[in-house]
């Protein structure tokens, strides 16, 4: 079986879920090299999954920003790691497509987002296998794809089972951050800087979330995307707010399965918690996929658009904060990881 794996990692989502790939192919005698970037609280996860890793560029902010950026970690990565593969996998990524088709290395990509055309566009094509969700309609894959060289495969499950399946939330590691259970709320602004995003407005109502929650005298658990997060400064000087420290951030699952309620701009957030037995409110204002599967299986994943119909989700999970945890252990279980058709095309490769 192919040994030697390049594993780049880009977000604190794909920390967790590469990362969580990464320990589980070492444990299987694989070589794995990991390679990220600054970016977010993306090194934090991987210093709390006690990952060793090399830190390879900057996110770029702007769109010329980006492209410079990746043109320089594609040339630092080729110095690096040129003969140090055989396998490459990534979220869609054009840095980690250019390099393996370039060396003519079989590229693996995992996705859960192709309403992120741009990146889609740029790497899809250059995949030789597309892991992804059967929440997904293959055809919303398949249209990026080169179907003469792209193999899709799909799993009954989504990626942030990944690393909840066996996870194992502690109220002692809640406690150190100077929280009580179900006293307070995980709040994760919008991705505004991703390719993607176009929706200012998200923003606008995601800080008056800030302010009502506050109001009720919950503590608030919060999570900035970028330094310049105009949010911070306004929030870091209150005592019913905590900021994790970037070097350290957050054990994702212990806050999320502990809390009231999870609001965040993205996705990711909102369905870890659903899979918790959290509240996940989601204002990302697009019907994502897996969103809709996870709240088809009867978990608490909900959508909202007015800051009244938010407030009325969230008084009810104040209430109740527990009174999904037992359904969402079951549904949980009975969910597949993706790491497990990973390993499956791992064998396939070697043939």
């Amino acid at each position: 079986m192919t040994k030697k794996v390049w594993i780049d990692i880009l977000t604190p989502k794909q920390a967790m879920l590469l990362g969580s790939l990464a320990i589980k192919l070492m444990r299987r005698g694989f070589n794995i090299i990991v390679t990220t970037r600054e970016y977010d609280y993306t090194q934090a996860v991987l210093n709390n999954l006690g990952l060793k890793y090399l830190s390879i560029g900057r996110y770029g902010n702007t769109t010329i920003e980006k492209l410079i950026e990746e043109i320089e970690r594609i040339r630092k990565i080729i110095e690096l790691l040129r003969d140090s593969f055989n396998v490459a996998i990534a979220y869609p990524n054009p840095v980690v497509a250019r390099v393996a088709f370039g060396l003519a290395k079989p590229y693996i990509a995992l996705t859960d987002s192709p309403h992120s055309e741009i990146v889609s566009r740029l790497s899809i094509p250059l995949a030789n296998y597309i892991v992804f969700s059967k929440c997904i309609p293959e055809s919303s894959i398949e249209v990026y794809a080169y179907r003469k060289k792209t193999k899709l495969i799909q799993y009954n499950g989504v990626d942030e089972v990944e690393w909840l399946k066996d996870a194992e939330p502690n109220a002692k590691y809640v406690k150190s951050l100077g929280l009580e259970p179900y006293s307070y709320v995980v709040a994760r602004p919008p991705e505004v800087k991703a390719s993607y995003y176009r929706y200012p407005e998200v923003f606008e109502l995601f800080k008056r979330l800030i302010d009502r929650v506050l109001d009720l005298k919950l503590k608030i658990l919060y999570l900035p995307r970028y330094l310049d997060d105009p949010l911070i400064p306004y929030l870091e000087v209150r005592r019913d707010v905590i900021i994790p420290d970037k070097t350290y951030g957050v054990v994702g699952y212990h806050v999320v399965y502990y809390a009231s309620a999870v609001i965040t701009g993205g996705g990711t957030l909102a369905r870890e918690a659903a899979l918790l037995g959290t509240q996940g409110i989601s204002l990302f204002p697009e019907e994502i996929y897996v969103d809709k599967c996870v709240e088809n299986w009867g978990l608490p994943l909900t959508k909202c658009r007015d800051i009244n119909e938010c407030m009325r989700i969230l008084s009810n999970s104040v209430r109740e904060p527990d009174k999904y945890k037992p359904y969402a252990k079951t549904v949980l279980k009975s969910l597949e990881r993706p790491s497990d058709i990973v390993l499956e095309v791992l064998k396939e490769v070697d043939n």
